[in-house]
């Protein structure tokens, strides 16, 4: 069951545009920083940039190394230097679809017997 947190937004405002993260007012409400996060947007306040700038990945790159080249995933990061579930997020940003899973040994014998 979902309980609705409703902090007071002058004091809550007032201390996030002198500073405080949301990491910090979450720790003094008692809270998660996305619970503060909530609270300060429907107090009007627009939240700063997160302290991770977004690493640019060029798409077509991204698609060719995972669809075509099959890269492993572990590889596709280390080029971009960026980690493995970075990969994931992006892949599903660009809409680039999961790649077929290739068969085993296993199953390639069950579906030689068919």
């Amino acid at each position: 069951m979902r309980r609705s947190i409703r902090l007071p937004c002058p004091e809550l405002c007032l201390r996030y545009m002198r500073g405080q993260s949301t990491t910090s007012l979450a720790r003094d409400y008692g809270c998660s920083p996305t619970t503060i996060a909530k609270n300060l947007r429907s107090c009007g306040i627009r939240l700063r940039p997160s302290r991770f700038a977004s690493i640019p990945v060029d798409e077509a790159v991204l698609r060719h190394m995972y669809l075509e080249a099959r890269l492993p995933i572990a590889m596709i990061a280390a080029h971009f230097r960026i980690s493995p579930g970075t990969v994931g997020n992006k892949r599903r940003r660009y809409g680039i679809p999961l790649r077929p899973r290739r068969q085993t040994i296993y199953e390639l014998s069950l579906a030689s017997q068919l």
